[in-house]
């Protein structure tokens, strides 16, 4: 087994059995389907990049399309950064289904993090480590089960410690390619919580650098950021008509008046279009609400402090509690300075309004990297000749895997919506006719994370096309517009959102 001392065969054969784990039960489970504003928003991504474009023109009735988290003017595309999108638009494309970009991305993630672990660890801790992360990456995990995202940010992380990693040993231009790959990574994916990560890493490792100092790492890491940025920028200037304005913050000046800090003030509210809109994003809506909940202090920021923390510790806290109850790596620079990466994130973290658990991917490599290095600290201790060390590292890798199982078993099941919507457009598209659903909700403010209307990069060209309903008069546009369409109206009970199709009642 002495090709397993060598990183690239490690990772290898760790990608391989995970995939073929992770395909066995995605035949048993099937494909999930989309449920959250965020999964419809990448999906529309992906499908607008595996039509071979960046972007959609805007549709001559766009009110009728507004979305959470969808630009509809200038043109039609999602506010998120590429990244995410791209993964599973290379899913669509080479495998017929975005769903197997989320399973390229999570290959993606242990691949990274396993050449990083050898660049910073013996082989022993970054095999045992590595499997470990693949282990927590179960099917219940939503990094693997969901359009949301984390493993690809989390990727971006593991590229910036592997390009340092090798840097350190010797500094040559692969080293400055890797750090480059994985900062165009991040910003492609958490650009704000990523360029945290980079610049932390930057400064912590800022002395070790420059002694080392390398102007073929130097350039390598230049020229490839170089042209990413041109890419971005020219993505951008696609998106927003603009080189340097993100999607994500012209979507935020037309729709949400909640900023990403708690402790900036709201924005003024700008006019909507969609009274539904507004119940989301306007002074009144839900994130209005939570941001004016995070801002109450003490309780408010307190809680969301603590709930920072315990975001950033899910899947890996169990194990990571074990670095802290027992400190025999504290005195290790590879450990402390982790530690300092990620107190620093953890300030960022504690300061938005919103914390999910991909919000941390930027930071998993550092966490990841502590653990392996507390393993190889902590194993060979003993107590009165028991091997003491050995147990705890056994058990503090079995800890985080075991604790993913659990929180499985504990969740509840998905919303039925997103699979009545997912059969509804499969009956549907069987008909001679193209149809359209026009989507009539009991009240602007119900349910509002339930969505009904979203739909693909080519909206006249798809078999179901959902709008919302404006009104009878309104409405005619939407019909003469689409003469050849067959017109529903979907409407939902109140009590128990079940949901109603029916024709559209003739005008």
């Amino acid at each position: 087994m002495a090709w397993l001392r060598k990183p690239l065969p490690a990772a290898l054969l760790l990608v391989l059995l995970w995939t073929l784990c992770r395909l066995a039960f995605l035949k048993r489970d099937g494909i999930r389907q989309p449920e959250y504003h965020d999964e419809f928003c990448y999906l529309l991504g992906a499908d607008t990049f595996a039509h071979g474009r960046l972007t959609n023109p805007p549709h001559p009735l766009a009110n009728f399309f507004e979305a959470p988290n969808v630009l509809v003017r200038p043109i039609y595309a999602p506010k998120y950064p590429p990244g995410q999108a791209l993964f599973l638009a290379l899913g669509q494309r080479l495998f017929g289904s975005p769903f197997y970009g989320v399973i390229l991305g999570n290959d993606l993630m242990l691949f990274t993090f396993c050449l990083m672990l050898y660049a910073w660890v013996p082989y022993p801790w970054a095999l045992a480590v590595s499997g470990m992360v693949a282990c927590c990456l179960q099917p219940g995990m939503y990094w693997t089960n969901s359009y949301w995202g984390g493993s690809v940010a989390a990727s971006g992380g593991a590229l910036v410690l592997l390009g340092l990693g090798m840097y350190r040993t010797r500094p040559t231009p692969l080293a400055g390619v890797a750090f480059a790959l994985g900062a165009l990574l991040l910003f492609w994916t958490r650009p704000l919580e990523g360029g945290v990560f980079t610049l932390t890493v930057l400064l912590v490792f800022a002395k070790e650098l420059w002694s080392k100092r390398s102007a073929g790492a130097w350039l390598a890491a230049l020229l490839i950021m170089a042209t990413g940025g041109a890419w971005t920028c020219y993505y951008n200037q696609a998106v927003t008509g603009s080189p340097l304005q993100l999607p994500y913050t012209m979507y935020e000046k037309q729709y949400n008046v909640q900023p990403i800090f708690w402790f900036l003030p709201l924005r003024p509210e700008p006019m909507y279009a969609n009274p539904r809109i507004a119940s989301t994003f306007g002074i009144n809506g839900v994130y209005a609400d939570d941001y004016r909940k995070d801002r109450r202090w003490p309780r408010g920021v307190l809680l969301g402090c603590a709930t920072a923390i315990w975001r950033l510790g899910t899947t890996l806290g169990a194990t990571l509690l074990f670095t802290l109850v027992v400190p025999v790596a504290w005195r290790d620079p590879r450990y402390w300075k982790m530690a300092i990466v990620t107190g620093v994130f953890l300030l960022l973290l504690c300061a938005e309004v919103y914390h999910f658990q991909h919000y941390g991917a930027p930071d998993w490599a550092a966490l990841v990297l502590m653990i392996a290095v507390w393993a190889q600290h902590v194993w060979n201790l003993r107590f009165r000749k028991l091997p003491v060390g050995a147990t705890l590292v056994v058990l503090a890798l079995i800890a985080s895997p075991a604790s993913v199982a659990l929180h499985k078993s504990m969740s509840p099941p998905l919303h039925d919506w997103t699979n009545h919507r997912a059969a509804m457009i499969a009956r549907l598209s069987r008909l001679d006719r193209p149809q359209l659903v026009i989507v009539r909700y009991p009240a602007p403010e119900w349910y509002t994370g339930i969505e009904w209307v979203y739909n693909g990069a080519d909206i006249d060209g798809q078999r179901v096309v959902f709008a919302r309903d404006r009104g009878t008069e309104e409405n005619r546009a939407l019909l003469k517009y689409y003469p050849d369409r067959q017109a529903n109206l979907l409407t939902f009970d109140r009590v128990s959102v079940q949901d109603r199709l029916d024709p559209y009642p003739q005008q």
